[in-house]
C-alpha cells in the first residue's frame, strides 16, 4: 500500500498564502502584518498565522520584533546586488557539482520547467514565470547533493524574486533567461562540470545586467 498524502496543515496553507502575497509585492515592503486581519481574511485562527510568520521570519521575508507587529522586510537595490553577487558564486558551484549527478530524468524535469516558463511569457504571467525560475534554480541546487548550498541558494532566490517583480523587466528579459536556461541544461546533460558552472555564472551576471540596465556595483546605486 502507498502512504496516504497528508493534507496541508492550516499553518502550511497560511505560510504559502502570506509568502505568495509578499513575493508578488501585494503587500508592500515594511508594511505591517496584523495577525487578526490576516486570520479574518483567510478564515482561520491567529495561531497558524503566528507560526507561519515565524517561518517567514526565518526565511528573511518578515521582520519579527518583540513588542511590535510583524512587518514585511525590505529589499534595496544594494541588497539585490549583494544577493546577485552571492548567487554568481554559489549557483555556479551548484551547477558544477550538479553536472556530476544529473540523470536523464532530471534533465527532462528541467526542460519541462523551462518550457513552462516560455509558456508563461506568452501568457504574460510573470508571477508564474518567477515561481518557475525559483524551481529551476532550486532543482539544480538539489542536484549538487549539498544541503547547505540548497538552503543558501533558496534563500537568495526568495529575496531576489521580490526585486524582480518590482523591476518590471521580465516582459523584455524573460526570453533571454529562458534561452540561457536551455544552455545550462545542455551543459548538465553533457556532464561538463566546468562549463556548467561558467554558464550558470554568466546567466546570473546577465540577470543582474537586465535588472539594472548594465553591470553595476554598489557604488552605482548610491
Amino acid at each position: 500500500m502507498d502512504k496516504l498524502k497528508r493534507p496541508q496543515s492550516l499553518t502550511e496553507q497560511a505560510y504559502r498564502e502570506i509568502k505568495r502575497s509578499i513575493i508578488n509585492n501585494e503587500v508592500e515592503p515594511l508594511a505591517y502584518l496584523a495577525e487578526e486581519k490576516i486570520a479574518n481574511n483567510l478564515g482561520i485562527s491567529r495561531t497558524p498565522i503566528r507560526e507561519a510568520l515565524k517561518q517567514l521570519a526565518f526565511e528573511g521575508l518578515v521582520e519579527l520584533r518583540k513588542g511590535s507587529k510583524a512587518r514585511v522586510s525590505s529589499v534595496s537595490p544594494e541588497d539585490a546586488l549583494d544577493y546577485q553577487l552571492l548567487r554568481e558564486r554559489l549557483e555556479s558551484l551548484s551547477a558544477e557539482l550538479a553536472a556530476n549527478y544529473t540523470t536523464e530524468r532530471d534533465i527532462r524535469e528541467l526542460i519541462e520547467i523551462t518550457e513552462q516558463q516560455d509558456k508563461s511569457l506568452e501568457l504574460k504571467d510573470y508571477h508564474q514565470f518567477i515561481e518557475l525560475d525559483y524551481q529551476f534554480h532550486s532543482k539544480i541546487a538539489e542536484l549538487s547533493n549539498n544541503k547547505k548550498l540548497v538552503e543558501f541558494i533558496n534563500y537568495l532566490n526568495l529575496q531576489v524574486q521580490r526585486f524582480l517583480v518590482l523591476s518590471n523587466t521580465l516582459s523584455d528579459s524573460g526570453i533571454e533567461a529562458v534561452d540561457e536556461h536551455y544552455v545550462i541544461i545542455e551543459m548538465l546533460q553533457k556532464q561538463e562540470s566546468e562549463q556548467a558552472g561558467v554558464t550558470m555564472q554568466n546567466h546570473i551576471k546577465n540577470v543582474t545586467r537586465r535588472i539594472f540596465g548594465h553591470s553595476k556595483t554598489k557604488e552605482d546605486t548610491k
